[in-house]
């Protein structure tokens, strides 16, 4: 199909978390992810950062990164994508290697997934602390993936309160919010405060300090209402925005405006 995507406000978009190099871009669009990609960049999106899952896909976000200058990238092992045969220091020393690219702004995406429990949860924690540990040697911020394990991801970044980050598609709780950004942690927030199911969601929101929210698409998936169950994309963005701008009362221009500093603040953009 024909991307054809015209934004309809004028908001400054900062995607914080996104993966572009999906296959389902190339598969969906005519002229793959590149035409998408065009298309936004010329438009109000000012910035994206794609997240790696596992040593290629974070190889192939620091190739978009290189031919986009708005393009950024994360390196890290997701939690998801652990195979149990590698070597954990072999992978380590690779990943160490891509996080001195200079377009890689955070060790990431990293956690903990119990949702599809098909990762023994010993080995997740387990590469979880490896991560943080390298994220410490590195100095570099974390993304965090956390799905239906919010107790024990939280008792494990308790062993490293020198690491700071990115809780990604927030869902925990506003005690969590709190504890986070009392840390100096961020808290994006995905298309899913849009969603009528997400009523709880929506309460955390306008909870998180203006200084330390952003927002995310995780695209091609979580595309926001009015295009829930669509591909996902940047240009979406601008829904949750608004939602986000009404859940604390403020305009969407007052909401993007703090949260694209924000976001340049967190990955070291300078404008």
């Amino acid at each position: 199909m024909e991307f054809d995507f015209k934004a309809t406000r004028a908001l400054p978009i900062f995607d914080t978390h996104a993966h572009y190099n999906d296959s389902r871009f190339d598969d969906e669009i005519d002229g793959g992810k590149d035409t998408v990609l065009a298309a936004l960049l010329s438009g109000n999106v000012k910035h994206i950062v794609n997240a790696g899952t596992n040593i290629n896909s974070c190889r192939e976000c620091i190739a978009m990164a290189e031919k986009y200058p708005e393009l950024y990238a994360t390196a890290g092992i997701h939690p998801e994508d652990i195979n149990p045969e590698d070597d954990i220091e072999t992978v380590m020393e690779e990943l160490r290697g891509l996080l001195a690219h200079p377009k890689v702004r955070a060790l990431g995406e990293i956690g903990l997934d119990y949702y599809w429990d098909d990762k023994p949860r010993e080995l997740q924690w387990l590469w979880l602390r490896r991560q943080l540990e390298l994220a410490r040697e590195t100095k570099m911020p974390v993304v965090i993936h956390d799905r239906d394990a919010h107790g024990d991801i939280m008792d494990i970044l308790r062993e490293y309160p020198d690491v700071t980050g990115e809780f990604h598609s927030f869902s925990a709780s506003a005690e969590i919010a709190r504890q986070l950004t009392n840390r100096g942690w961020y808290i994006s927030f995905s298309g899913v405060i849009t969603f009528k199911n997400a009523a709880r969601l929506a309460e955390i929101v306008p909870t998180v300090p203006l200084d330390r929210v952003m927002i995310e698409t995780d695209a091609p998936y979580l595309a926001p209402v009015p295009c829930r169950g669509k591909m996902n994309h940047s240009g979406l963005m601008e829904f949750t925005a608004v939602r986000a701008a009404e859940l604390y009362g403020i305009t969407p221009e007052e909401f993007c405006r703090h949260a694209y500093e924000n976001s340049c603040r967190f990955f070291g953009i300078e404008e």
